[in-house]
């Protein structure tokens, strides 16, 4: 309501930091389910999968449930924030419960230091080794910080685009962004069939070419309303790219980054996502406010997704990406600012489960 909208965007913000945190955990854990590409780009392509699945049905429900009961914009908020917590409730309680078992942890804090300040001194001796000697790393994050802020920005541009040269109403924009979740189903599977007949790195590059080519051609083709029936051939190519991508770009990732690590890259990895993300919104701002039309500023996009191209192709080949980061050995750069415990399976203190073993 009005009176507690203030608190509420607080509560938001706060959901959001907790959020990546959890997205931290969630990686790092999957980067130690194997060192196997296949099974990598298996498990990726699989967990996006769901991702939209769930995305697709929590939707539905949310609709039809608002449906019924007749409530407003309000209502239907409280009926989406109600179905989160109980959802939520249940599957962070079962999984606490009976998935989430001891675990080794990997270094000590030393004694005579913090866990914030020798996690901050390991962080800035990562991003150091990163940028001087980690050339695969380097690049990819290079690559994460232009394309994930092109992707992140491309619902907020695309919905400002139909609605003042498309001219669509709300009903069809919603309609639009259910095509994009129903072909993320598609895409994650489309990944994930590419990624092992080629690899990931070879994967993500043509990915981000779908992604330039279906951009240049919605802002070349749409021009008005008359285009409006097309806009959902182009959201569900949007909607293909975006499933492909993300899981492709976390099995690529997992695979070139030292073991013992995990938590600490994925870290660097989701800031890297995030970093920019103002940058293609400030951009198409910018160019609407100098009097270009939107559809340059559509196509502003391609200016990220083309950085990323390049600068995944800057990795070189991808196998000696991958020996490179299983060279580093645990813990990856030799720093004492941790003291290295004694793992369970003499490499990182998990146990590398093979794909079988989770099938």
């Amino acid at each position: 309501s009005k009176s507690t909208w203030f608190f509420i965007s607080i509560l938001q913000v706060l959901n959001y930091v907790l959020y990546q945190a959890h997205l931290c955990a969630a990686y790092a854990y999957t980067a130690e389910l194997s060192i196997d590409p296949k099974e990598q780009t298996i498990y990726n392509a699989r967990f996006q999968t769901i991702n939209y699945f769930s995305m697709l049905a929590f939707l539905i429900v949310v609709t039809l449930t608002s449906s019924l009961l007749h409530v407003g914009d309000i209502g239907q908020a409280r009926v989406s924030q109600t179905l989160a917590f109980i959802v939520c409730s249940i599957v962070f309680g079962f999984a606490w419960k009976w998935f989430f078992h001891p675990r080794p942890a990997l270094r000590q804090v030393p004694d005579n230091s913090t866990l914030l300040t020798a996690g901050f001194r390991k962080l800035s001796h990562t991003s150091s080794e990163i940028v001087q000697h980690w050339a695969p790393l380097r690049y990819f994050l290079l690559s994460v910080m232009l394309s994930e802020s092109a992707t992140g920005a491309l619902s907020t541009i695309s919905t400002t685009y139909m609605i003042h040269v498309l001219n669509m109403t709300s009903s069809q924009i919603g309609y639009v962004f259910l095509c994009v979740f129903v072909a993320g189903i598609p895409g994650s599977k489309l990944g994930g069939m590419i990624g092992l007949k080629i690899n990931p790195l070879r994967s993500a590059l043509l990915c981000l070419v779908v992604f330039i080519i279906n951009t240049s051609l919605a802002a070349w083709i749409m021009t008005g309303e008359e285009s409006q029936h097309l806009m959902y051939l182009f959201a569900a190519i949007w909607g293909v790219c975006l499933g492909w991508l993300h899981p492709t770009n976390a099995a690529l990732y997992c695979t070139i980054i030292p073991r013992g690590q995990e938590s600490e890259l994925m870290g660097l990895y989701l800031f890297s996502g995030l970093v920019f993300s103002w940058v293609p919104p400030f951009l198409f701002t910018f160019l609407n406010e100098i009097g270009a039309s939107m559809r340059i500023g559509l196509g502003s996009l391609n200016l990220f997704f083309a950085g990323g191209f390049v600068f995944l192709k800057m990795i070189g080949d991808y196998q000696d990406a991958v020996d490179f980061a299983l060279s580093r050995g645990v813990g990856g750069d030799g720093d004492d600012t941790w003291s290295s415990k004694d793992s369970c399976d003499g490499s990182n203190g998990a146990k590398r489960l093979s794909l079988p073993e989770l099938t």
